[in-house]
């Protein structure tokens, strides 16, 4: 069944913020729920505190390519609602609920490996022990999580930015709630301890899943098919795949050029820790802008408007740049007062200070690279974002930051330089990529292939 698309006749600054600002407040929880998580658990001791920061990228590597997989849903939905192809979007709500349950089965099965993956990162036998329980609740939690990751990108595909954010605060707000009910236990309850942290992110996940379930159930035609269809998750693979794939391959770059800081002293990556943490407020509103961009030129492509999609790439930038660039006056004029709550070492405080200068240098960049590269996720031209951010991290970061940290010696400044090349290439080449107006064609294509198998 097919009606009018409801896409507007022009995209610009309003439309872009209109769908960014919910995910923007949606992930600014999300940062309060890990931050909470922290604390409480930091109450419990300092091995149990290392648990957490040895645990959560592990967590993280395990969930990545199946997050990126579901979140592939966003996409195909966003294409499809541009076409106005009602029944295609329908059916995409029950696909994403197969896909997301499927892929997470899987991970259960390791949930019992923990004590061998801690072991072999070197932590001690409390770290392990502690570090174990977290990651075991989280790897039972992910048919969970990515079911509610699918259904969320469910409703923003079809621009529904506002719903995720209600469900996502709410959620946040429980796990946060539960946290002190099971690390330290009260009454019936007993202390899960640091594994306690990781139940409640999953009952917060529950929560998540069964209120997206509800509403999107209430939108549904009973009508429409809930069988998997392969036709259908095959494009959300297609789409998908590539966008996992890069989660998981950065984020080990990302530890392998962690590692590298934390060899050159604590000072160091002290400093590193605590300007990543400031400049993490300015990356928020620039990843949510991106991914409004994606879900918009998604549906231009999907109503056979190349000229709206290009439209939402430049409000986008323009909208990412505006708020990066705000930032970047803020870590320059008052850079000692961003760091000093953080109550740190007078070494750490300097070297953070000069840090951020450096941070500010990378916000035009990075507005410019997630600004694109939303796009070009959108149009579904996702394997040239996995090329192209994977090739760049892991053949310039990494040599580079080996040879500034380790060869050269510069430490913290000369990581933080090296990520500043790295965003300089990243935002050169998807702007080549946009200017080539490959990616409209890549849109194009996956488009008109689903029409066709619709019509089929």
């Amino acid at each position: 069944m097919r009606t009018r698309s409801t896409l507007p006749e022009s995209i610009g600054l309003r439309e872009v913020s209109t769908l960014a600002w919910p995910i923007c407040v949606s992930m600014l929880s999300y940062t309060a729920m890990m931050v909470a998580d922290s604390i409480f658990v930091g109450w419990l001791g300092t091995a149990q505190l290392a648990a957490m920061g040895l645990a959560g990228p592990a967590v993280y590597l395990v969930l990545a390519l199946g997050v990126g997989v579901v979140r592939g849903v966003k996409v195909v939905v966003a294409q499809r609602e541009g076409a106005g192809d009602v029944d295609a979007v329908q059916r995409l709500l029950w696909q994403a609920a197969w896909l997301g349950a499927g892929l997470g089965l899987p991970v259960v099965f390791v949930a019992g490996a923990g004590p061998w993956i801690f072991a072999l990162m070197g932590g001690s036998e409390e770290v392990v022990l502690h570090a174990s329980t977290y990651f075991s609740a989280r790897a039972i939690g992910a048919p969970i999580c990515f079911l509610g990751v699918g259904l969320a990108a469910w409703f923003e595909g079809q621009g529904d930015t506002r719903t995720t954010m209600k469900v996502s605060v709410l959620a946040n707000a429980i796990n946060i709630a539960l946290d002190p009910l099971l690390i330290f236990g009260w009454g019936a309850v007993p202390a899960f301890g640091v594994g306690g942290a990781g139940w409640s992110t999953v009952a917060a996940q529950a929560v998540s899943m069964g209120l997206f379930g509800l509403v999107a159930w209430r939108r549904s035609h009973r009508s429409t098919s809930r069988r998997p269809s392969r036709r259908l998750v095959k494009s959300i693979v297609r789409i998908g795949l590539p966008m996992g794939s890069r989660g998981f391959l950065e984020l080990i770059a990302w530890n392998v050029f962690v590692s590298l800081l934390a060899r050159v002293g604590e000072a160091h990556l002290a400093a590193h820790v605590v300007v990543l943490r400031v400049v993490s407020v300015s990356f928020l509103p620039g990843y949510a802008i991106g991914e409004a961009g994606a879900v918009l030129v998604g549906q231009a492509l999907g109503a056979r408007r190349p000229d709206l999609a290009v439209q939402a790439w430049r409000a986008s930038t323009r909208v990412a740049m505006g708020v990066m660039l705000a930032w970047s006056v803020v870590f320059v004029t008052v850079p000692t007062l961003l760091v000093a709550p953080f109550g740190v070492a007078p070494d750490v405080l300097e070297l953070s200070v000069t840090l951020l200068s450096i941070a500010s240098l990378l916000q035009v960049f990075d507005a410019v690279a997630m600004a694109g590269q939303g796009a070009l996720n959108g149009a579904g031209d996702s394997r040239f974002v996995l090329l192209s951010s994977v090739s760049v991290s892991w053949m310039w970061n990494l040599p580079m930051a080996f040879v500034v940290v380790r060869v050269l010696d510069l430490g913290a400044t000369g990581a933080w330089f090296v990520l500043l090349g790295e965003l300089m290439l990243l935002a050169g080449v998807t702007l080549l990529r946009i200017r080539s107006g490959r990616w409209l064609r890549v849109g194009a294509a996956l488009v008109e292939a689903e029409d066709r198998a619709m019509a089929a």
